[in-house]
């Protein structure tokens, strides 16, 4: 072979600078990525955000529990029920506090504060004013009260019996279907010859809670969540069924002055 045809020869086999754009993206290699730079923009953006969240819910679980303060004295016409405390309740102070709860809208409107206008921050004031007082079932603090467990629910129930015997009130109202539930269970496990034909619906229950001396009994009255996470019942739903509270409120007020006239 003559050295001119292996000169040719070698060059068809050897490796020449492209300068292809193409040739160019394939050659090039992309630099190792250190850790801050591993994860795209968006996925660095959920892990903020999921670590921001699991921190906010790690503080709130503990520091937020036990914050509301009963709303209760003696000689009260009402005393509402609550689950337990919504985040912004526990974080005002004060009872029913979310911005879509319905509670102190059904309140006034039903004739309840004799139409003054009050909000949650004049929770205070209920039991003086009007006679009504305001506690909770249960004093863990979460976002829904699905967060809470039915053993939670239960164990509170004691205490609530304990209220209603030390403060005497005419009417217990449950706010919230689950309240009810957790105490009525209570009461069937206490009381084996229960009467099971009695079905659960919304207003004056047939149940008593008698007191422990033997002087009278508590009406209990059941009404849904007023929380505006509740869409199977809209304000008017609940705002009847408060009306329909302040219909028995007139009856003990009526019934407290003909035990006064006599």
């Amino acid at each position: 072979m003559k050295t001119s045809d292996f000169k040719i020869f070698v060059e068809r086999f050897t490796c020449t600078k492209s300068t292809n754009n193409h040739n160019k993206r394939i050659i090039s290699r992309p630099k190792v990525r250190n850790e801050s730079t591993r994860k795209g923009p968006y996925s660095r953006q959920t892990i903020k955000r999921e670590s921001s969240r699991h921190s906010k819910s790690k503080e709130l679980k503990y520091p937020l529990d036990n914050a509301l303060l009963d709303v209760i004295d003696h000689n009260l016409l009402v005393l509402f029920v609550g689950i337990n405390p919504g985040i912004k309740s526990a974080q005002s102070g004060h009872h029913f506090a979310g911005p879509t709860n319905h509670f102190y809208p059904c309140l006034v409107e039903s004739g309840l504060t004799n139409y003054e206008v009050v909000n949650y921050e004049n929770d205070i004031e209920l039991s003086n004013r009007f006679r009504i007082g305001i506690i909770n079932v249960c004093s863990r603090t979460s976002r829904s009260s699905a967060d809470l467990s039915k053993n939670e629910m239960r164990d509170g129930i004691p205490d609530l019996i304990n209220k209603v015997d030390s403060y005497k009130p005419k009417i217990l109202c449950f706010v919230g279907k689950c309240a009810y539930e957790a105490y009525e269970k209570s009461c069937q496990v206490s009381n084996t010859n229960r009467d099971k034909s009695l079905s659960f619906k919304f207003g004056l229950q047939k149940r008593k809670m008698s007191w422990a001396d033997d002087t009278g009994y508590t009406k209990i009255f059941a009404m849904p969540s007023t929380s505006g996470r509740v869409s199977h019942y809209q304000k008017g739903d609940k705002l009847k069924l408060f009306k329909e509270l302040k219909n028995l409120v007139d009856i003990e007020r009526g019934q407290e002055a003909n035990d006064i006239f006599f």
